[in-house]
């Protein structure tokens, strides 16, 4: 919040004044020397205005400690001829700005999947634009690893008893499982989503009940899996009451190094004016599972040692950072 109040004064006071100083200075220099000197100097003002406007744009919406927090904000705006007074009462009743509409924990469910899906895509990004680091904060080159193994995507698999055991015979080989999804998405099948811009992600309504998405980032053995029939619930407030206090909110985890920025909530404002925290979504998930122990396994007993819990706004959408991550 400081950098951002320091960005405003600086485009509102600061940088007007020093304009008119630089104009006031070029006009002399015009009169003094031939036009060409006259044309670099602007040219050099040009460049040092798009310079300033940059830095400032960096510092707003890449250094600031609320970066995810504003990005949820823009997800469902207050519209022009709203007074303040009307948007947050209807805020901490659950209304949907964006979608014109209040929504049911069943409607709010396909929502947050979609969102899910979302920061999955989100994560995988930072590998296919090389801006994962080390513990020395060195970036890799992590983008090679992406193509070479077919990475750094998010699968969704409509599941039935015949999708089952057509990956489970595809399991001898660990290479042959990722073949038999390109086959299930040859055919329409699968997804595979690796962008958010992706057509297929875009037109996804995530309406289906019965899926497993499948995180897959740059090994090929490891992975993490949701299966969509007990992965994930939508709580309400009262339901999320009682089990907070088996929960620690967290701004930084495994994680960090694809989740640069520091992500926080402003400690100041009541998120449920402001149509945050009126429902959460619970996850548990398989982390760091073999493809042959995933297919072989029994998907209504997803490993329990990975839960987390992420607040959602009234359009279901899910904040990346913080969540509350589970007590052991």
């Amino acid at each position: 919040m400081f950098w951002l109040f320091v960005g405003i004064i600086t485009l509102t006071f600061v940088l007007p004044l020093l304009s008119a100083w630089i104009v006031a200075k070029v006009m002399d220099l015009a009169k003094a020397h031939p036009k060409p000197a006259k044309y670099t100097l602007i040219t050099m003002f040009i460049i040092l205005m798009v310079a300033g406007g940059l830095k400032i744009r960096d510092i707003y919406y890449e250094k600031s400690p609320y970066y995810f927090w504003n990005e949820l904000m823009r997800k469902n705006p207050k519209p022009f001829n709203v007074s303040q007074e009307e948007f947050e009462a209807k805020n901490r009743a659950g209304y949907c700005w964006r979608d014109k509409k209040y929504y049911s924990k069943e409607e709010l469910w396909h929502k947050a999947m979609k969102s899910l899906t979302g920061r999955m895509i989100y994560e995988n990004k930072f590998y296919w634009d090389n801006k994962v680091a080390n513990i020395d904060g060195e970036f890799l080159p992590t983008e090679d690893e992406c193509v070479r193994q077919k990475g750094c995507r998010v699968f969704k698999i409509p599941m039935n008893p015949d999708k089952e055991k057509f990956l489970k015979n595809n399991i001898e080989k660990e290479n042959d499982f990722w073949k038999g999804i390109d086959i299930l998405i040859k055919h329409n099948e699968a997804q595979s989503f690796i962008l958010a811009s992706d057509q297929n992600y875009i037109n996804d309504d995530f309406k289906l009940k019965n899926y497993i998405l499948i995180h897959k980032k740059g090994n090929p053995s490891y992975l993490s899996v949701y299966d969509s029939n007990n992965c994930c619930t939508v709580l309400n407030k009262s339901e999320w009451s009682l089990i907070k206090k088996n929960y620690i909110l967290k701004y930084i985890g495994i994680d960090t190094v694809v989740f640069m920025q520091e992500s926080k909530i402003p400690i100041d404002i009541d998120i449920n004016s402001w149509g945050v925290g009126n429902f959460y979504l619970s996850v548990t998930y398989s982390k760091s599972i073999s493809v042959p122990e995933f297919v072989a396994k029994d998907k209504s007993e997803t490993f329990k040692d990975t839960r987390k819990v992420y607040l959602l706004n009234n359009c279901g959408d899910v904040l990346y950072r913080p969540n509350y991550w589970w007590r052991r």
